[in-house]
């Protein structure tokens, strides 16, 4: 029987126009994994795109190798999709187009097997480690360019290596991407030496909301609208800000709600080690991973989503 993997290898290179599209508000692994991806395909010969339909995009990223063709269209003649990092088609931004196989590369176990060849490895530490299999599975040369992203991805999916769920095979896969071109010391310098100066002004008034329930064990932080416009920060510029709500010593679980333009909240959920936040983000229509997930709500206020969002996490930690 043929795999999933082989599949998805016969629909590329039967395909004509190509859209690789990761999910809005992309982080490292979503861009990272598509723009490896486009840079292996590229050189393939084959015509294609990659795309993105958040406005702005995150230019904390835009150190990997081409990230200015990112583009904001889905071409309506492309016939394959590749959609990466996305748990659910909606999360995409974009109308199919009717002629348009879709195949799906992911690692959250929240996915919802929405494309017509799912690749999803929820054990895999980022989707660009199930990117990766694709491309060595059918024998596709890996330029130095898409090492570097796909190095990028893995590197910010598993928190510099080290969150649960890192293993051997993970620094084997690292490991790989070295040999190929990727370079440890550069990446992570762009990582963490590469702050916008508006991130660093927002960053004291979201510690400013810094708030601690359920005995210490839980913490919480907001951005409001207000928070961005006199700081001049993108909502970009808020995704890993919910780690420091998790850092503190007594606390399990760390939560950040910030409000949207349009009202809405996006909560970011992170668990240390004995809470499953993606259960929490599921009953709220989100996903994610055990120890870090995330949902947006509607038409609710915040004091109300806090409430029930308390009772989820206590139910969840059994105290």
């Amino acid at each position: 029987m043929e795999t999933a993997y082989m599949k998805a290898k016969r629909a590329v290179e039967e395909a004509r126009h190509i859209a690789i599209i990761g999910h809005l508000n992309p982080d490292a692994d979503a861009l990272g994994t598509g723009l490896g991806l486009w840079w292996i395909l590229k050189g393939l010969g084959k015509r294609v795109d990659i795309v993105n339909m958040s406005d702005p995009l995150p230019q904390i990223l835009s150190f990997l190798p081409g990230f200015e063709k990112i583009k904001k269209q889905l071409r309506p003649d492309v016939d394959l999709m590749i959609s990466v990092d996305c748990g659910s088609f909606d999360r995409l931004g974009v109308e199919r187009p009717e002629s348009a196989k879709l195949i799906n590369i992911d690692h959250h176990r929240s996915n919802t097997g929405y494309g017509d060849i799912n690749l999803v490895e929820p054990h895999f530490a980022s989707a660009s480690e199930t990117a990766f299999r694709l491309v060595t599975a059918s024998g596709w040369e890996i330029p130095k360019n898409a090492a570097i992203n796909f190095y990028a991805a893995l590197l910010s999916d598993t928190g510099f290596f080290g969150y649960e769920g890192v293993c051997e095979r993970v620094f084997d896969f690292a490991k790989a991407l070295l040999r190929l071109g990727a370079d440890a010391e550069w990446t992570a310098r762009m990582f963490r030496e590469n702050q916008p100066l508006s991130k660093l002004r927002l960053l004291p008034k979201v510690l400013e909301t810094l708030t601690l329930y359920l005995q210490g064990r839980v913490a919480g932080l907001d951005v409001t609208q207000q928070m961005l416009r006199a700081s001049g920060a993108t909502v970009n510029e808020t995704d890993d800000m919910v780690n420091y709500a998790r850092s503190l010593a007594t606390v399990e679980v760390g939560f950040l709600v910030r409000e949207e333009s349009d009202g809405t909240l996006k909560v970011s959920l992170r668990s240390k080690t004995n809470v499953d936040v993606s259960a929490i983000a599921k009953r709220f229509g989100g996903g994610g991973h055990i120890r870090a997930a995330g949902f947006i709500v509607r038409g609710m206020e915040r004091d109300v989503l806090i409430e029930k969002l308390l009772k989820m996490i206590e139910g969840e930690m059994k105290l």
